[in-house]
């Protein structure tokens, strides 16, 4: 009896290995590295970082030690990242990251997670193959980060003119990359290539070719900008600090634990100067009368929601923060890390 139970428990456990891990290889001819992939549901993937040097683009090797070029790949900022992959392969949208995550359920992360290297204490499978390693990241002021404690991989899609969706793997990896909140596309992250599908490859005829580097063009605002030069205070009547819940893998819940401020004696100074464009277009001042403090924040770019909203982005400590002034419900929210920390601050 028990020995047929010890066959059945081996059949399901091949059963959903075979379901998820169907992998070959792919060999890169412009310099001929070779990858393992893997089919994932419908998609393929590539099972390693990649590896493409691009002359260029902005690649780095984290800590520039060429061990650990061999084991994570390269990082690229997302411009580069966008054309990196090979001919017949593509670097993934956001939506498509969420087909993949929609595919393999809640846990999705333990089962993209590559049993090497990672701690014990991650509960990881990798019964997809697709062999997620912590490669790490480099900031966008240049700072290698959390190798051996985070995977990060850019998507295709941007958020807005500064930033871009990218994801994150590992419960201590931190708040670098979101579908739901762009990474400033600064920042260098890993690639993961994804099987262009054959309709898609019919239609597109374009192949990667590097083109020279060229300056940026310099943005001017046009006299229909909808965002007109203002300068106003709003005195704060309270505040109330909030934090999203999370699981036990750091899945994050769209739910908010809010905490009222004692004693908020607050004033918020929003000048909106439009100096200029993405990189420096208003100023927020927060001053504490209570404690005497004033703390500014310079914005580098400001953007006009559907609703009449307006939406303040700017990074602190290397990490993108925003302001939404919502002048109808009189509420100015500091949204902090993706989204996940939120500070509130309701005005007379």
């Amino acid at each position: 009896m028990k020995k047929s139970v010890l066959y059945f428990m081996l059949f399901i456990l091949a059963h959903f290995t075979n379901l998820f891990a169907q992998g070959s290889q792919f060999k890169d001819p412009r310099d001929g590295k070779i990858y393992k992939t893997v089919k994932i549901g419908n998609q393929t993937w590539f099972a390693e970082n990649l590896k493409f040097n691009t002359a260029n683009g902005k690649s780095y090797i984290y800590n520039n030690e060429n061990g650990n070029l061999i084991t994570y790949g390269y990082l690229y900022d997302w411009a580069t990242a966008c054309n990196v992959c090979p001919s017949g392969w593509k670097l993934p949208s956001n939506e498509e990251w969420l087909v993949l995550s929609g595919y393999l359920g809640d846990a999705f992360k333990q089962r993209l997670m590559s049993k090497s290297i990672w701690n014990a204490s991650e509960m990881i499978t990798n019964e997809t193959g697709f062999n997620g390693l912590p490669g790490g990241l480099r900031d966008h002021v240049g700072t290698f980060r959390n190798l051996g404690i985070g995977a990060y991989f850019w998507s295709l899609s941007p958020q807005d003119q500064n930033f871009a969706f990218a994801r994150e793997l590992g419960k201590s990896a931190g708040n670098y990359a979101s579908h739901q909140f762009g990474t400033n596309k600064n920042m260098a992250l890993s690639v993961r290539c994804l099987m262009i599908e054959q309709e898609e490859e019919e239609n597109d005829f374009s192949e990667y070719e590097e083109e020279p580097y060229e300056e940026p063009i310099t943005e001017h605002y046009e006299e229909t900008h909808p965002i007109e030069k203002s300068l106003k205070s709003y005195v704060v009547s309270k505040t109330q600090t909030c934090n999203e819940k999370q699981d036990l893998y750091y899945n994050y819940m769209e739910e908010y634990e809010c905490k009222p401020v004692k004693s908020a004696n607050i004033k918020i100074t929003i000048d909106i100067h439009l100096s200029d464009p993405m990189y420096d277009e208003a100023l927020v001042t927060i001053y504490d009368n209570l404690k005497k403090t004033n703390d500014e924040f310079p914005i580098e770019y400001v953007e006009k929601l559907d609703d009449g909203t307006l939406l303040f982005h700017f990074t602190v400590i290397n990490q993108p923060h925003t302001f939404l002034l919502d002048e109808k419900n009189k509420r100015i929210s500091w949204d902090s890390e993706w989204g996940h920390w939120r500070e509130l601050y309701f005005f007379n």
